[in-house]
């Protein structure tokens, strides 16, 4: 008798906790398009220098628009500091390539260039699966929070990548 309580409390457990992440999911939509349609100040979107930046990485990586809008998602869900702007490497002194600068121009480059490439040769459309690979000791938490960034930043640019799609080119540094 217990193991079919536990069971049904379980069950009914896993339907509210599913019920209250689509609600609070499509909360972020609405408030998105609210902010969108009225020209209400958009404090949780990427400036507009970064959105360049993240553009320019995904044409250099021929990334398609869903695996844009994921770079961007995880540009402003990581939101690191010079050096770990997509949250890729570790710590800082971990001696990763990707820590190579720490100023904030090469070092958003080079983060996001190692950020696209995951993209690139991972996502396939399933977000919990790419969270396993980019980030394994959370990824159900990860793919759940960036799935509401992505819904956030394309409520907030009309669900239009934001700027034009500039041309491919090479970025070298010294």
């Amino acid at each position: 008798m217990r193991e079919r309580a536990a069971c049904a409390f379980a069950g009914e457990c896993g339907i509210i906790y599913g019920m209250a992440n689509k609600a609070y999911m499509l909360a972020a939509l609405v408030f998105a398009l609210a902010c969108a349609a009225t020209g209400a100040p958009r404090s949780r979107s990427l400036p507009e220098r970064e959105w360049a930046m993240i553009r320019q990485i995904a044409v250099n990586y021929e990334l398609n628009e869903e695996q844009t809008w994921l770079l961007a998602a995880i540009r402003r869900h990581e939101n690191g500091r010079p050096g770990l702007e997509f949250g890729i490497g570790g710590p800082m002194d971990s001696g990763h390539p990707s820590h190579r600068y720490r100023d904030g121009f090469k070092s958003f480059y080079v983060q996001g260039a190692w950020a696209a490439g995951t993209v690139k040769k991972h996502f396939t459309g399933d977000l919990e699966a790419f969270g396993k690979r980019y980030c394994p000791g959370g990824a159900k938490h990860w793919a759940k929070s960036v799935g509401s960034v992505i819904i956030r930043l394309k409520g907030e640019n009309r669900f239009r990548l934001p700027g034009e799609r500039p041309p491919k080119r090479c970025i070298d540094f010294p």
